[in-house]
């Protein structure tokens, strides 16, 4: 704000035109990149309301290309969505063999116990046994 000796204070006001191409870069970088307006707009050097004005013209002006935008996005996230399941089942079926395997060492060793009496699992507390000392 500069001031003159007998006029009013004068405000400058810089204004910037947003190209076209950086309104649609802007678009496709929230809705297909998921990426929200303090983002875009840190990325592109402009500020948060003018991406957000930005998303609110186009949105208004292109309904067709922003409702293809946003169809683009759930498509995206379903085919997300549907890897993940498939995942979540292979994990399950890893986890259901894993289990397996591990009550099948504890019977293994349950009847190894029983038929040979002897102890092979160690009881908590146990020390190491007398006969076996460490060299180095």
């Amino acid at each position: 704000m500069t001031r003159n000796k007998d006029s009013k204070p004068k405000h400058k006001r810089s204004f910037f035109r947003v190209p076209e191409e950086l309104k649609l870069e802007v678009a496709k970088a929230c809705h297909l990149e998921k990426k929200g307006s303090s983002q875009i707009a840190k990325e592109y050097g402009i500020g948060k309301t003018t991406v957000e004005r930005i998303l609110r013209n186009f949105a208004a002006s292109n309904d067709k290309s922003a409702l293809l935008m946003k169809n683009r996005h759930t498509d995206s996230q379903a085919e997300e969505i549907k890897a993940l399941r498939e995942e979540i089942l292979e994990l399950k079926k890893k986890l259901y063999h894993e289990t397996m395997r591990a009550d099948f060492y504890d019977t293994m060793v349950d009847v190894a116990e029983e038929m040979f009496n002897i102890e092979i699992r160690k009881k908590a507390g146990t020390g190491q046994s007398k006969g076996c000392t460490k060299t180095m």
